[in-house]
Order: structure tokens, then sequence, then C-alpha cells
């Protein structure tokens, strides 16, 4: 899973124009509730899923229909801790699916 959150902080520091440092801090604030990356990938390792935004961590373009149905559940925290997070940005349910490697009309195709 630590994997699929490296390539998630590449594509949003790519989408968004961000050193990779930021977007890794950025992801793991919004998606993952974390105070930071360093917690971020010391919870994926330990393997407790006390967090349940973990689960986010297994997101690939293939996922499972109930990881992009808890994904969809969260959107709107999500898109809420990042315009909280992040200025002069606006970040949409778009960029979101994005950073996973999700097709968006997959993505709405397969939720509903």
């Amino acid at each position: 899973m630590c994997t699929n959150n490296t390539y998630s902080s590449k594509r949003l520091s790519k989408k968004l124009s961000i050193p990779l440092g930021q977007s890794q801090e950025m992801l793991s604030y919004v998606v993952y509730g974390c105070d930071s990356y360093e917690q971020l990938i010391s919870l994926l390792k330990s393997d407790s899923f006390e967090n349940q935004n973990l689960i986010l961590a297994a997101l690939h373009s293939n996922a499972e229909l109930f990881l992009l149905k808890i994904l969809n559940t969260d959107m709107n925290n999500i898109l809420s801790r990042f315009n909280e997070r992040v200025e002069n940005t606006k970040i949409n349910e778009n960029i979101v699916v994005e950073v996973f490697a999700i097709e968006t009309t997959d993505f709405k195709w397969k939720i509903n």
C-alpha cells in the first residue's frame, strides 16, 4: 500500500505543479487524516487499521467496488480538507479520483 501512496503523491504533485514532499504531506492530511507523511508511512507499515481512512491506500485503477464506495462516501470530507489546506487551487472530485489513477467516468459509473 505504500507504493500506491507514492504514485498518488506523484500524480498529485504533477497535477498541482507542487513539490513531491508537499503533495505527500497534503495527501497524508486530506485523504488519510494523518498529521504527517511520516505518520502515514508508519501506520501503513504497522498494519494498524485504527485509522479507517488507511483503507484508501489500497485504491488503484482496478480497485474493488467497495473501495470506490468508501472513497465516494468520504469524498466531501476529503474535498473539505483539501480546500482547507490548499489556497488558490480549486480541488474537485475529478482531481481526487484521478490522483488514485481511476478514470472519473469509470468511478461515476461503478458507484451508481
